[in-house]
C-alpha cells in the first residue's frame, strides 16, 4: 500500500509540475487534470483521448502514459488509445522531436501500444544521442540501419455465408493495407441424371417412365474470393474483393411406369432456371478486432449481380 501511495504522490507531483505547459490550455487537458486530482482515471482518460484523436497532443499522451503505468487495471480499456499514442509518437519522432523520441523508447521497452521491441528502443536511443551530440555520429553501417517498425500481422479463421456456411478466411495486414483470400461452400455435391427447364419440366424423353416431381431440392454452392484489407483504426478493418461463385440446384423426381403406373425408382435432375448460376461474387465486410488477437467479421456478398448473401466469420491474428 505504501508503494502505491508513493506512486500516486509522484504522479500528482509530475501532473502539477507540468500544469503550466501551453497545451494544458486546451479544455480537454484542463478537465482531464481535474479528473486526475480526484482519482477518476476513467474520466481523465476520456478527456485526454480527445487530445490524442484531435491533434496528437503530446501533453495528453504523457498523461495517458502515466495512467497506463500507475493503474494496470485500466490497460484493457486503454489499449486502443495507446495504439493511437504510439502512432503519434512514431510520426513525431521521425520529425526529430526529442520529447516524442524519449517516450517512444519507453513504449518500445514496455510494450505500450505496440509489441515490446528492444532493438527499436535501442535505435531511438541512438538517434536521440545523435541529436544531443551531432559531432559524434557513428559511421553508417548495416547494424545502424533502422529495423522494421511495423510488424505485418497474419490472420486466419472460419468464414461462413447464408448460401455457403462452411469456409476459411486467411490474409495479412500491415500498417494500413493488406490482402485476404476466402473460400466457402455448403459441402453439398449431389450427382444428377437429367436436367429440367425453368418450369421444372424434364428436358428430353424418358423411355417407359414418366417423371413425377417430389418437391425436394438440394443446392451445391461454392464461392472463392480475394481482395484487399484496409485498416480504418487499430480495432476496425474493411475487406473488399471479388471472385467466382457457382450455385447448382437439383430437384428430386420419381419414375412412374407408363404402362402400370407403378414407381420404378428415383433420380435427381439439374434445374436450369435463374437459381442455378455461375458468375462473379463481390465481397464487402467489416472486421472487428476483439482484444489483441481475435476478430469477428460481418458483411455481405453480391452473387452474379442478382443475389445477396450475408457473411460472418471469426478468427485470430498472429
Amino acid at each position: 500500500m505504501k508503494k502505491n501511495n508513493m506512486i500516486l504522490i509522484l504522479m500528482f507531483a509530475v501532473s502539477f509540475a507540468t500544469a503550466q505547459r501551453p497545451t494544458e490550455k486546451n479544455d480537454y487537458n484542463v478537465k482531464g487534470n481535474e479528473a486526475m486530482q480526484v482519482l477518476d482515471f476513467s474520466l481523465a482518460q476520456a478527456y485526454y483521448q480527445t487530445g490524442v484523436s484531435s491533434s496528437c497532443d503530446l501533453y495528453s499522451i504523457e498523461k495517458l502514459t502515466l495512467i497506463w503505468q500507475v493503474d494496470s487495471s485500466m490497460r484493457t480499456i486503454l489499449n486502443p488509445v495507446m495504439e493511437q499514442c504510439f502512432i503519434c509518437l512514431d510520426v513525431n519522432a521521425s520529425k526529430r522531436d526529442t520529447s516524442s523520441m524519449n517516450m517512444l523508447i519507453l513504449y518500445y521497452r514496455e510494450g505500450i501500444g505496440t509489441n515490446q521491441n528492444e532493438a527499436m528502443a535501442a535505435y531511438w536511443e541512438q538517434e536521440l544521442e545523435v541529436i544531443r551530440n551531432p559531432y559524434q555520429r557513428p559511421a553508417t553501417t548495416q547494424s545502424n540501419a533502422r529495423p522494421t517498425r511495423e510488424k505485418k500481422y497474419f490472420f486466419g479463421g472460419y468464414a461462413a455465408s447464408f448460401e455457403a456456411p462452411f469456409g476459411v478466411n486467411i490474409g495479412s495486414v500491415g500498417r494500413t493495407i493488406g490482402w485476404y483470400v476466402r473460400v466457402r461452400s455448403n459441402l453439398s455435391f449431389q450427382d444428377y441424371a437429367a436436367e429440367c427447364d425453368g418450369v421444372g419440366k424434364i428436358i428430353g424423353e424418358m423411355n417407359d417412365v414418366l417423371p413425377n416431381p417430389l418437391n425436394i431440392k438440394k443446392s451445391s454452392t461454392f464461392m472463392g474470393t480475394g481482395g484487399i484489407v484496409i485498416k480504418a483504426n487499430p480495432m476496425m478493418y474493411f475487406s473488399v474483393g471479388a471472385g467466382y461463385c457457382s450455385r447448382e440446384v437439383v430437384y428430386k423426381f420419381r419414375e412412374i411406369g407408363k404402362i402400370d403406373a407403378e414407381p420404378k425408382g428415383e433420380f435427381w435432375a439439374k434445374y436450369n432456371g435463374d437459381s442455378s448460376f455461375k458468375g462473379i461474387a463481390l465481397d464487402l465486410d467489416g472486421i472487428f478486432k476483439i482484444g489483441n488477437s481475435f476478430y469477428g467479421s460481418i458483411g455481405g456478398s453480391l452473387l452474379n449481380f442478382k443475389y445477396i448473401s450475408a457473411n460472418a466469420g471469426i478468427g485470430i491474428f498472429f
